[in-house]
């Protein structure tokens, strides 16, 4: 049996959907099961509570020898680094109260870099704390999501722009979260991996938002440009467009700061993601903004 944390998430539900599909047991932690889909519903069990509640989340672990897990995402905490080392070490007591033999855990790349990264350092001690666990452990490093485009599908469409604190002509990695979880699927199906791994997932190449705003253009056959705004005006955004809370907003920064300053440039590419950025877009965001 495997639990799936966050089944409503971005990662969970394509992870539950993947595993469902594979034909695997599959029991799903949520608060609310009225939120998964129906056909997908009658295919799991269900446990329901709360990730930080340490019973009920052991409770929901019993016969269950691998857990993935993720920190809920959340864009309104006052302290950034609490909020991923309180749901941390709730999962770590669940997981040695119940014995679960294996954990996925969804981390962040730049975990060797030693910058200060806010949000992914956060991330990284999340993992730590997790390693701590007494289970086995892959800690998925992924880099920027391609997925974090959708947050500038407004202003895409309004005014052909995108906006980022970042130099626009800097390459990096960045991933489909599909290719995340094909990944975290196949960690979780598989029973003979063991001890505590980081594994680095980096989409098929590195691409610069100049490079996106290029093919966006070509895609849609209109002009997409992308700016890079400074660290103040992105703040000022978040808080006022996106109703983040300061210490969010601030933690974001940093993390965007830190990949301009070559958080992930250290670390391996791997061969384990096939979406393009172009495939993607063609799949997710043309069509919103043409």
């Amino acid at each position: 049996m495997i639990l799936v944390t966050t089944p409503t998430g971005n990662t969970g539900s394509v992870i539950v959907q993947q595993l469902v599909e594979r034909g695997q047991q599959v029991r799903i932690f949520v608060r609310d099961p009225e939120k998964i889909p129906a056909d997908i519903l009658e295919k799991v069990e269900v446990a329901t509570g709360s990730l930080l509640n340490e019973s009920e989340f052991t409770e929901a672990l019993q016969g269950c020898e691998t857990l993935y897990f993720c920190v809920p995402q959340s864009n309104t905490q006052e302290d950034v680094n609490a909020y991923y080392e309180n749901f941390a070490n709730v999962a770590s007591n669940a997981i040695k109260n119940a014995d679960t033999r294996r954990v996925v855990y969804l981390s962040s790349g730049g975990k060797e870099s030693n910058l200060q990264a806010g949000l992914i350092t956060a991330l990284h001690k999340g993992e730590d704390i997790i390693s701590q666990s007494g289970a086995s452990v892959r800690a998925l490093r992924c880099p920027v999501f391609y997925e974090s485009i959708l947050y500038q599908i407004s202003s895409l469409k309004k005014m052909g722009m995108f906006f980022l604190p970042i130099d626009g002509n800097y390459k990096m990695p960045q991933v489909a979260i599909k290719d995340i979880a094909a990944k975290a699927v196949e960690l979780l199906i598989d029973k003979t991996w063991a001890g505590v791994e980081g594994y680095e997932i980096q989409g098929p190449e590195d691409i610069s938002y100049n490079d996106i705003a290029v093919q966006l253009s070509e895609l849609t056959g209109r002009p997409i440009r992308f700016q890079q705004v400074s660290n103040e005006d992105y703040i000022k955004t978040l808080l006022g467009q996106h109703h983040t809370s300061e210490a969010f907003a601030i933690s974001l920064t940093e993390m965007l700061t830190a990949i301009g300053n070559g958080l992930y440039d250290a670390e391996p590419r791997t061969d384990d993601t096939t979406t393009t950025i172009k495939e993607w877009m063609i799949e997710n965001v043309v069509d919103k903004i043409k």
